[in-house]
């Protein structure tokens, strides 16, 4: 009796953890992951193709034999919060004035991209420190597939 309950608790743990397994697969963003792929997959890439796909760069400059050229997306969302409140001077059983009370959140989502080129070719692709790689995906998306 103590082998079976022992082997059902087994295969509990097991289903348990594979559906935690996917769950956390499903909340996956295909084009976040796509973006963080980039910089290993663009390696090699020519100049034409890199400005075929990914457009005209925001910034271009020279360092010796180094091309850097840079690419930004940004976003800000402003979300606003509204709660009605009583008027503080008439009380709440005043002639039912209520006055809202905004409060306003506002967040800027950045991604920039510096592609470094050596003889026309792709050799590194960097992004900022605290990127959003959803943007990433919107500068670079059309590079990888």
């Amino acid at each position: 009796m103590a082998i079976a309950e022992g082997r059902t608790t087994t295969v509990r743990r097991r289903g348990f953890l594979t559906a935690v397994a996917v769950l956390a697969g499903s909340c996956a963003n295909p084009q976040a992951e796509l973006a963080l792929r980039a910089p290993t997959a663009m390696v090699g890439m020519s100049k034409g193709d890199l400005m075929a796909c990914a457009g005209v760069p925001e910034r271009m400059t020279t360092a010796g034999d180094a091309e850097f050229m840079v690419y930004t997306r940004q976003q800000t969302l402003i979300d606003r919060d509204v709660d009605w409140e009583p008027n503080p001077w008439l009380g709440p059983r005043g002639p039912l004035l209520w006055e809202p009370d905004v409060t306003t959140y506002v967040r800027t989502y950045r991604c920039e991209a510096t592609v470094v080129l050596r003889e026309d070719r792709i050799v590194e692709v960097r992004y900022n420190q605290n990127r959003d790689a959803t943007l990433c995906y919107q500068i670079v998306g059309n590079c990888v597939r």
